[in-house]
């Protein structure tokens, strides 16, 4: 008689833990799904050792928002262009924010950005790589010559 009492501890313990990871789960995939729809957010470039005449970065690259599947909305995006690459410490330049629609939930802020040192510099790296997505507020993502900042406000 034991063991059939036991056996049913075992199966009621491995619901219970089932229906617990399957509440987390559940949380996790409705936080992603409310991230659909457009988004407001800015961007931030830092290099600290940007020394010419006004200290300012030239970034290139991308920052982006993925889903778990892979799929990506780019929130910002610039070529390489050598000496013609712009100015740009904060996206949009002046203040304010950006909108954006993003068709798909999102788990990851990602941001790949170079910045542009003509001359005998070469290209430092401000950020590369991606931080999970947990809600509005800021994503610093880093690299060895600086930083990338991507602040969510909201999705409406």
């Amino acid at each position: 008689m034991r063991p059939t009492c036991t056996g049913r501890l075992v199966v009621l313990a491995s619901a219970a833990l089932m229906l617990v990871g399957g509440a987390s789960v559940g949380t996790a995939q409705a936080q992603a799904q409310a991230a659909i729809g457009p988004i407001t957010y800015s961007i931030e470039f830092s290099n600290p050792r940007e020394s010419d005449d006004n200290d300012l970065p030239e970034p290139y690259g991308e920052v982006v928002v993925r889903a778990p599947w892979g799929q990506q909305t780019a929130l910002w995006e610039h070529p390489d262009r050598d000496i013609n690459t712009p100015t740009l410490p904060r996206y949009p330049l002046f203040g304010g924010a950006e909108h954006r629609y993003v068709p798909h939930p999102v788990t990851e802020v990602c941001a790949f950005v170079g910045e542009d040192d003509t001359g005998i510099n070469d290209d430092d790296i401000l950020a590369d790589g991606c931080v999970p997505y947990t809600g509005p507020g800021p994503y610093t993502i880093s690299a060895e010559g600086g930083s990338v900042t991507v602040t969510i406000y909201n999705f409406d």
